[in-house]
């Protein structure tokens, strides 16, 4: 058997992308799309044709569907999204495939997400490489699936691990539980001469009663089936016409419906869902942020990334130190003070201990040293500089020194959005004097730390801090033009923005923004406010009284800024449009300036930084789905003495001349 699988009649392509070969009558169609072997339409169109000269072929006893390149095809192609999907759609390639005549047989490996395991779902068999992983994501585009498998997997797996994977996107390994009950074998080595030998055993066999359309292992205890779908709506909030509320949806139709009427209630869920706004920016929010690490480019050779000197005392350094050794880098903390490392150390062996075992915080702290600055840099692949007063400390030479605090940065400076821990942003900064080996030794460490990489040329300026000095800055003009406080940040939340601007700057202490620049006729409300005693959350009040921690509009506040100012009533959306547009307008300056590459960057760092709401997809593609040339003329109109700021850039009306948005930039 061996030396006949290893015969392979020559090769002949269906196509470029779809390779067709067939040895001891099985089939093998090759599918190279890189980088992930997306299914766009050509891919679609070729395996179709591909199957139907499979089925038709003499001899032809099993068909195997396998990605190359190490993945099996990891979804669709998202440019279709935006840019009109084309028959065949994925839906019917997976109905082919699932009522083909020939046993279908679906290799896995590397990446299968999306449409990829929609198309894996719709085979007979599911053959697995170990470690490949399986994922649902699209409910993090706002989408449901679109090709079955809402209907196929709870007929599989029951309710409540469908609607766990569809509902959280959440990734799953063949190597264990749950991600076993996808598939039905797991496999070691070469994954073609795996399927060859899956199929020898497959003689004989009927597809029809392999078909998840007839399959009812999932369905099987109704009371646990309707439990979960009732846990998982109870858990739900929001628009009942989004994504998710729709999956719970199609999911209890599954064992209430025909499979058809499911198949054609999910076609209709997904062509909803595909044409709103809020999906739309979710697409944008996802792709903006694998553009942002394809924006850097590839180091001339692999970089070393195994141990982290990190330099300084306080909340950045720890903050930087326990997420290196979260994502398994050895770390050498390097500080002055002996109390310093003393608390250092037991602060960071507090945070460890959350969510760890005691093998688990051991193995972490195997991998951390402590000691004098000066002796923590010899073995470093980085340097980083989390607080003042380390410049002077040596470090072996070609070892590259990066600015992680605020301040200047002359080659290479890192900012992470805060807690470190806890997000995933870090702006690379590319300084006047950096090289080339900075900015890949820079990209590295984010990649080891599971960071989205933005980058960004200055000289310690960051992206998210001119944006977030923008939001302040108009929420200030605009309550010097009568706008209420609370009103501003109540249209901001209800907006979905978790930290509006008055909320926020009562948490940062008022003292931290009252001495941020103003305009011409402009006051800063943070210093009026701090002179009244009132410095933010920490002294109980600020623009807010706190009560027991929970906010709550002032009176005297009020007071103070309608005789400051004459008060008036602002529509919730005008206020969202100026705050947001005012932000896009400084976009568009960093844009200008050279500081940003792209205004998807902007985005991303408006949502892993600021918190924006990601259905709203950031802050320029806000602007974008609102129109630009209706925000730009509710900029226009404002009247407010401080110009400079509030003017549009001349990219807006560049933009509205050629019918763009920022997209476009």
């Amino acid at each position: 058997m061996s030396g006949q699988i290893e015969h392979f009649r020559q090769s002949e392509q269906v196509s470029e992308r779809v390779g067709y070969e067939v040895a001891a009558g099985v089939a093998y169609l090759s599918i190279a799309n890189p980088p992930v072997n997306a299914l766009s339409r050509d891919i679609r169109e070729d395996l179709m044709e591909a199957l139907d000269r499979a089925e038709e072929e003499d001899g032809v006893e099993a068909i195997v569907l396998i990605g190359s390149g190490g993945t099996f095809p990891a979804g669709a192609d998202l440019n279709e999204y935006d840019d009109g999907l084309q028959e065949p759609f994925l839906r019917d390639l997976c109905e082919r495939v699932a009522y083909c005549e020939t046993p279908v047989v679906a290799a896995l490996s590397g990446t299968v997400f999306g449409g990829g395991l929609e198309l894996a779902l719709a085979a007979h068999y599911r053959l697995a490489l170990q470690g490949t992983r399986l994922s649902l994501p699209e409910i993090r585009m706002g989408l449901t699936p679109s090709a079955g498998a809402t209907q196929r997997l709870p007929r599989l797996v029951g309710a409540e691990l469908a609607l766990d994977m569809m509902l959280s996107g959440r990734i799953l390994t063949v190597d264990r539980a749950p991600g076993q009950q996808l598939v039905d074998a797991v496999c070691s080595g070469d994954l073609r001469m795996a399927a060859a030998q899956f199929c020898a055993r497959l003689a004989g066999e009927d597809p029809a009663t392999r078909r998840l359309s007839e399959r009812r292992d999932g369905l099987e205890d109704a009371v646990a089936f309707q439990a979960a779908v009732a846990a998982h709506r109870a858990r739900l909030d929001g628009d009942p016409e989004d994504a998710a509320h729709r999956i719970v949806h199609l999911v209890e139709a599954a064992a209430l419906l025909p499979f058809e009427a499911g198949l054609a209630m999910e076609e209709d869920a997904f062509e909803a869902t595909l044409a709103s706004d809020a999906a739309r920016a979710l697409r944008h929010a996802f792709v903006a942020e694998h553009v942002a690490r394809r924006g850097f480019a590839a180091p001339v050779a692999p970089v070393r990334m195994e141990r982290v000197a990190v330099l300084g005392a306080g909340p950045l350094a720890l903050q930087i130190a326990v997420s290196a050794l979260n994502a398994g880098l050895c770390v050498d903390w390097g500080m002055r003070d002996t109390a310093h490392r003393h608390e250092g150390e037991a602060q960071l062996r507090d945070l460890l201990a959350a969510g760890r075992d005691a093998d688990a915080r051991a193995e972490a702290l195997d991998r951390l040293r402590i000691g004098d600055s000066a002796a923590m840099t010899d073995r470093a692949d980085i340097i980083l500089h989390a607080a003042r007063g380390q410049g002077d400390v040596p470090a072996p030479e070609g070892v590259v020194r990066a600015v992680a605090m605020a301040g200047r940065v002359d080659r290479v400076g890192l900012r992470f959005a805060p807690p470190v821990f806890a997000t995933r942003l870090v702006e690379i900064i590319e300084g006047p004097d950096c090289a080339p080996g900075d900015l890949a030794a820079a990209l590295a460490l984010a990649d080891r730390l599971h960071k989205v990489p933005v980058h960004v040329r200055s000289t310690g300026e960051s992206l998210a801090g001119r944006l977030a000095a923008a939001m302040q800055r108009a929420a200030d003009g605009l309550v010097d033009l009568g706008a209420d406080p609370y009103a501003i940040d109540a249209a901001l939340e209800d907006w979905g923005l978790a930290r509006p601007p008055f909320k926020a700057r009562d948490m940062a202490g008022l003292e931290t923004l009252a001495h941020a620049e103003r305009g011409a006729g402009a006051t800063n409300w943070s210093a009026e406010i701090a002179g009244l005693g009132r410095t933010g959350w920490v002294a109980g009040l600020g623009f807010y009284d706190w009560e027991q921690r929970v906010a709550c509009p002032s009176a005297a506040v009020t007071r103070h800024l309608d005789t400051a100012r004459a008060p008036v009533k602002w529509p919730a959306e005008d206020l969202r449009r100026l705050v947001i547009g005012a932000m896009a307008n400084e976009g568009t300056r960093l844009l200008a300036e050279g500081m940003a590459r792209r205004a998807s960057d902007l985005d991303v760092v408006s949502l892993l930084a600021l918190d924006l709401p990601r259905p709203r997809g950031g802050v320029m593609k806000a602007v974008s789905l609102w129109g630009v040339f209706g925000v730009m003329k509710t900029l226009e109109r404002l009247g407010h003495p401080d110009a400079d700021f509030w003017q549009p850039q001349p990219a807006w009306a560049e933009l509205v001349k050629y019918g763009q948005s920022f997209d476009d930039l």
